[in-house]
């Protein structure tokens, strides 16, 4: 998918409306900075998204503290 099938994100919508489901107190001069890291998220999404996997990749082992690792 690329940007021009889907509508830009509105990081900072998306941060007001986010906050207010989780009854999250967002004062107004910090929006600014959440919708950045938000914004640099969603581009780090987009490049894993990105990639295609072939059916031989396996997801990573699971860490589990105090296990033997495989």
């Amino acid at each position: 998918m690329t940007s021009s099938d889907r509508t830009a994100f509105d990081a900072e919508g998306y941060a007001r409306q986010a906050a207010a489901l989780l009854d999250l107190p967002l004062d107004p001069a910090h929006l600014p900075g959440v919708a950045a890291n938000l914004r640099l998220a969603a581009q780090m999404a987009a490049l894993v998204a990105s990639r295609t996997l072939a059916p031989e990749d396996e997801p990573a082992p699971v860490f589990v503290a105090g296990r033997d690792t495989p």
